[in-house]
This record gives structure tokens, C-alpha cells and sequence, in this order.
């Protein structure tokens, strides 16, 4: 109610302002304007002052710091670490596995199974004697 109030021209209270959006009509439909950024090319243009920086904290006297820098040297250097996984051991990936695979047999199963649709409309086209 207070927001009609406000749309409602001051000469004539009756008469709403040509400018107001009827309601659940947006006043920017198409919304902002999409600009064309490239983060990355941004980002790769102070890479190698980034370097730097990260090389001049392993020389730093806080510990954490140092050590925060040379894995990030590491990592962009030589690529993270591969994680490798224990398929054999009795983990929640593996009962996962198992879940899918019945999943998929059970529709596999139900794709195969003619529905009685499929019977309806192939018994009308049987021949009768």
C-alpha cells in the first residue's frame, strides 16, 4: 500500500505516474548490460610478479607463511599431487558403486519388460479369427 501511495502523483492522488511498473513486470527485463572480462588473461599478466612475491615469502620468518609459498610454488610448478584411493577397502565410494549398479540393472530390467501399454496396443493388432 505505501509503495502505490508513493507512485501516486501529488496533483491528482487518483492518478498513478506513467513511470510505475505494473506489478510482476521488472523495470530492466533484460537485466544488466553482460561485459566480456577475461579473469584469466587479467590474472596470467601479474603472474610472474606473483612469483616473486611468493618466492620472497620463503625467505620470510613466519613458518606458516613460508611453507604456504612453497607449496603454492610447488603445486603450480609440478602440479598438485595425485590422490590415490583404496578401491578394495569397505568405503562409502564402493557402496556407492553398488548402489548405482543396482540402480541401473532395475531400469535396464524395467526397459526390457513390456508395460501393459505395449500389450494393449500390439493385441489390437493381431489378427482375429
Amino acid at each position: 500500500m505505501q509503495n502505490r501511495q508513493n507512485a501516486r502523483t501529488t496533483k491528482n492522488p487518483n492518478m498513478v505516474r506513467s513511470t510505475s511498473f505494473q506489478p510482476g513486470r521488472s523495470g530492466n527485463p533484460s537485466g544488466r548490460p553482460k561485459t566480456e572480462v577475461d579473469i584469466a588473461a587479467m590474472a596470467r599478466v601479474h603472474g610472474p610478479k606473483c612469483i616473486q612475491v611468493i618466492v620472497g615469502m620463503l625467505s620470510g620468518e613466519d613458518q606458516k607463511l613460508r611453507l604456504a609459498a612453497a607449496v603454492a610454488l610447488l603445486d603450480r610448478g609440478f602440479g598438485r599431487p595425485k590422490q590415490e584411493m583404496d578401491i578394495n577397502s569397505n568405503s562409502t565410494i564402493e557402496l556407492h558403486l553398488v548402489a548405482a549398479r543396482a540402480i541401473s540393472s532395475t531400469l535396464i530390467e524395467q526397459q526390457s519388460t513390456p508395460t501393459i501399454e505395449t500389450i494393449e496396443s500390439t493385441s489390437t493388432d493381431l489378427p482375429t479369427e
